[in-house]
């Protein structure tokens, strides 16, 4: 959509604003995307840049820099029985040859959005954007929905309509508590514009009855977030949208600045043993100066984030606005970072004028900051992040985080070791002939070419699956 056009009405804004060149579903409500060809893959260690400070590569070169000699570092592992995990960040990580298979049975759902696996399971639940939750099992799709909130979400037909059911978490301990979580906006409540994380308890084949553990305040109809992940304690981590409208520009004060709003952050909520609002103990903020809540702030869009399964330590993929894409990290001992949105946009201030950062706060920077404007980025629209692969299936992709964005053409690929954070290695969505120096992934028979990308999620196997093309669930695995 084109930059500062208002969205309090959602029908009267994509209609006004939007860019009916994009597919449906897009998180973003920026019309174009920023103004370079460089990716700026470091993390400085105080203040933020201006600017993309990584030189410009070659778009049909791979970005991998020479070796420094630099040894691997070992950065330790929770108590799991686990080796160590040792990683380099010294060079761009070698992407090895990757093959995209079809899951069977998934076949093509209307508005597919998200996918996930109950703990310990081989089912996938597929989330579909209309409010319809189906189950694979064995290869085939059980009969009925599993969920269907259809009655409840409110869609326009302009394709980049944000709202509807947006994500699903499992309960760690979902085998005995049946406890399941999604996001979504629904009009229950007398405003179809609320994300809300809602509870639901299975009851045989069914999800049972709604139970709302977070509802925002009503606000304008995208930038709704709807991310979840637990961690190995139990603790769920929730992405929220800044609110909406252009500029973090939706009416609520302070907005994603403002630890006392829940708008533009990552909560984090013990579901188990917290009383009242779920706050899970030690988050950084206390009432009146902050919502008890709020783990980090300063976001505008969280649509797609990871956690990385072996450390705890947080991937965010955090939707720009007209000028970059950025991921961000945070350490799983982190508390109160601010990620900086509404004043910096990546690493660039100014964006939105004369936004002033939380007072007392320092703004952290992302570990990857996109120009999107024109050269080898110019197509993206919404970064799509992700966790680092900890499957085993694939040789020399353990520890790599692989990121890309909702319909550009080439992915990424980094290593984070502690405060480190490598050079990016691009790669291809298909491998191109024409380019035979620049990975890619290949597809297997009857898997069709990638148009967009919706979700990078893990299985229970610990390997990477893509939800692609707003109808599929594909499966990465070795290629050739």
């Amino acid at each position: 959509m084109l930059k500062h056009c208002p969205l309090a009405l959602a029908l009267l804004a994509l209609a006004a604003c939007g860019d009916d060149k994009k597919p449906a579903g897009n998180p973003n409500d920026g019309d174009d995307a920023g103004e370079e060809t460089t990716v700026d893959a470091a993390r400085p260690d105080s203040g933020r840049p201006t600017d993309a400070t990584t030189p410009p590569r070659d778009a049909d070169e791979p970005n991998v820099p020479e070796d420094s000699g630099t040894p691997p570092a070992d950065t330790g592992t929770p108590d799991s029985g686990l080796p160590p995990i040792t990683c380099d960040a010294s060079k761009a990580p070698t992407v090895p040859a990757l093959k995209l298979e079809a899951v069977p049975g998934v076949g093509s759902l209307d508005k597919l959005v998200f996918a996930a696996q109950p703990p310990g399971s081989s089912d996938w639940y597929l989330v579909q954007q209309t409010g319809q939750v189906r189950v694979l099992s064995n290869g085939a799709l059980k009969a009925g929905n599993f969920l269907d909130v259809s009655s409840e979400i409110q869609l326009s037909n302009i394709g980049d309509d944000e709202r509807g059911l947006l994500g699903l978490a499992f309960a760690p301990d979902y085998a005995t508590s049946g406890k399941l979580y999604v996001m979504m906006t629904p009009t229950r409540g007398g405003n179809a514009n609320r994300d809300s994380l809602i509870e639901y308890t299975r009851t045989g084949e069914t999800a049972g009855m709604p139970k709302d553990i977070v509802r925002l305040p009503a606000s304008e109809s995208n930038h709704n977030g709807g991310n979840m992940v637990f961690d190995a304690d139990g603790l769920m981590y929730v992405g929220t949208g800044d609110g909406g409208g252009a500029c973090n520009n939706n009416g609520e004060s302070g907005g994603a600045q403002d630890p006392k709003s829940l708008f533009g952050k990552i909560l984090r909520l013990d579901l188990k043993n917290a009383a009242g609002n779920y706050a899970a103990a030690g988050n950084p903020f206390t009432a009146p100066a902050g919502d008890p809540r709020v783990l980090h702030y300063g976001l505008r869009n969280p649509y797609r984030f990871g956690l990385d399964r072996r450390t705890g330590d947080l991937y965010i993929g955090d939707v720009g606005q007209d000028d970059f894409e950025e991921v961000d990290f945070a350490p799983a001992d982190a508390k109160g970072l601010n990620f900086g949105w509404p004043t910096y946009e990546g690493t660039q201030m100014g964006t939105c004028g004369n936004k002033p950062l939380n007072p007392g706060s320092t703004a952290t920077p992302p570990i990857v900051h996109i120009p999107r404007k024109s050269g080898q980025f110019a197509d993206y629209k919404s970064v799509i992040g992700s966790a680092p692969y900890r499957g085993s299936a694939i040789a020399g992709l353990q520890g790599v985080l692989l990121f890309g964005d909702y319909v550009g053409a080439r992915y990424q690929a980094l290593v984070q070791c502690g405060d480190d954070t490598s050079a990016v290695t691009i790669f291809l969505r298909e491998r191109n002939a024409n380019m035979p120096n620049v990975p890619g992934f290949t597809r297997a028979a009857g898997v069709s070419a990638i148009t967009s990308l919706v979700a990078i999620v893990q299985g229970s196997d610990d390997e990477l699956y893509l939800v692609a093309n707003r109808n599929t669930l594909l499966k990465v695995v070795p290629g050739t």
